[in-house]
């Protein structure tokens, strides 16, 4: 049973109906103790009526939050993640972060510096806890699949997130560039990549569209010292939405939403499926990120699943992919859209 303690979810939108309200909701103790804070109270009254919380358990603002809350789960936007996660910490509550935790590597340096000697950061980043993703991390760590050359990786669907509020296409864009599919399905693949590697890859080149909106595809290509990686990703259309990771030793490959089964091509050519160890569901997933969660907060000696230090690199290498992609857009069109 996870640690009994106060909890604010502040966001209720897709992902903590999707995520986060079904398993604190699942245990009494979670659920007697759990605060939502939703601008939009008619909206945080549902999520409260459709999962069994309290209407009491509702408020409008972190600042109306009862001062025995010590931890959040940080469910707003994502461009409201710096200003949300820091008026949390000030209130010296720690913070679970919905990914992507920061829009740009900037912020989440921030919010890391705030939350310094005060409160407990960690993001959700869920493909870490998967077994597949996780075998190999553990794959390359062991050797068996030599000096990693080269990672190939094609994700791309038509966007169907329902989000409640839009914002993955109106929100603000303080820096001038709006962001779309690179830091939606991006931020998962670079920090896959930057986990397996412990390395943040440099960019060597990127086009993308926009044209002055958030983009809908992506394609660069990066490399670290040893590693030549290749990455698209889409909105626009479904991709082969799989991934390969090419060593000295062996080739591993999987589809990027299978989190059970890999092939493993030994250099021969031979071929084996395996099945990677532990469980795939996304509900236990979140159960298990935020037990560890509040069992750190308590003082308790298991380490934090996911340290909010591990995703800042892919946050650069996504800023960094911003800074320099170009259009795809051919030349005799450009002065047109101009």
């Amino acid at each position: 049973m996870p640690v009994a303690m106060p909890l604010a979810i502040v966001g209720s939108g897709a992902i903590a109906d999707y995520y986060y309200f079904p398993v604190l909701a699942s245990d009494p103790h979670l659920s007697a103790n759990t605060w939502i804070v939703e601008p939009a109270i008619e909206r945080g009254v549902a999520a409260a009526q459709k999962f069994g919380f309290r209407k009491d358990q509702v408020l409008g603002r972190i600042e109306d939050l009862p001062p025995s809350i010590r931890v959040a789960v940080n469910a707003t936007p994502s461009h409201l993640h710096r200003g949300t996660t820091v008026a949390l910490i000030e209130r010296d509550i720690s913070v679970l972060v919905e990914k992507p935790f920061a829009e740009t590597a900037e912020d989440a340096r921030a919010m890391i510096a705030a939350a310094e000697g005060r409160s407990i950061l960690t993001a959700n980043h869920f493909r870490r806890l998967t077994p597949s993703y996780a075998f190999v991390r553990d794959f390359i760590a062991s050797g068996r699949l030599g000096h990693v050359k080269r990672i190939v990786w094609a994700e791309g669907h038509k966007f169907d997130w329902p989000t409640q509020s839009g914002f993955n296409f109106r929100r603000p864009w303080p820096d001038g560039r709006p962001r779309g599919a690179l830091l939606d399905i991006g931020v998962h693949i670079f920090d896959i990549i930057c986990w397996w590697l412990d390395e943040q890859p440099k960019v060597k080149s990127a086009v993308m569209d926009g044209y002055g909106g958030p983009e809908a595809f992506v394609s660069t290509e990066l490399e670290t010292p040893d590693t030549r990686i290749e990455v698209q990703i889409s909105f626009l259309a479904k991709l082969s939405n799989q991934f390969v990771v090419e060593g000295t030793e062996a080739t591993i490959r999987g589809v990027t939403n299978e989190f059970t089964r890999l092939e493993i091509v030994a250099p021969n050519g031979s071929k084996k499926t395996v099945s990677a160890p532990g469980n795939p569901d996304r509900a236990d997933i979140a159960r298990r990120m935020v037990t560890n969660f509040l069992e750190v907060v308590s003082g308790g000696s298991t380490p934090l699943l996911i340290e909010a230090k591990s995703v800042v690199p892919p946050l650069a290498v996504i800023d960094e992919i911003y800074e320099t992609a170009t259009d795809y857009l051919p030349d005799c069109y450009q002065e047109w859209v101009a």
